[in-house]
């Protein structure tokens, strides 16, 4: 099972995280402050996308929680999105298709045929939303 949430919701999903069945979490503008547990993230997938410019929740919070995380033994990538902030509704067929592809790439299934990813790179990044190429939508 894969947990997607945005904001408050990735927060709670992260949370959640520690559930046997869960093998990953894709958050969305998470809420990531200081002091979240990760621990029990080891030997999960944690994908997350953030806008440096959103000002509802912070990017580098979210970067240091993946950070974290890693440290821990989760599988971890941030991506750094151009656009769309805490809302996400510019470049919303961006977030969309980088969130369906995650949750895809976390059960172990093909990605969408419109989209490649490097899927070797793993990290806590951030990795600009630019590296995953887009075809046709």
């Amino acid at each position: 099972m894969v947990l997607l949430g945005h904001s408050m919701g990735a927060r709670a999903a992260l949370r959640a995280a520690d559930d046997p069945h869960v093998r990953g979490v894709v958050a969305l503008a998470p809420w990531c402050p200081p002091g979240e547990p990760v621990t029990h993230l080891a030997h999960r997938t944690v994908i997350a996308l953030h806008d440096a410019a959103d000002t509802m929740t912070s990017a580098t919070d979210t970067w240091a929680y993946l950070r974290r995380a890693e440290a821990a033994g989760a599988r971890v990538r941030g991506v750094r999105m151009p656009g769309g902030r805490h809302t996400m509704i510019s470049h919303s067929n961006l977030w969309h298709t980088l969130a369906t592809h995650s949750t895809a790439e976390v059960l172990g299934l093909r990605p969408p045929p419109h989209i490649s990813t490097p899927e070797t790179v793993w990290s806590a990044g951030p990795l600009d939303a630019a590296m995953f190429s887009h075809g046709p939508r």
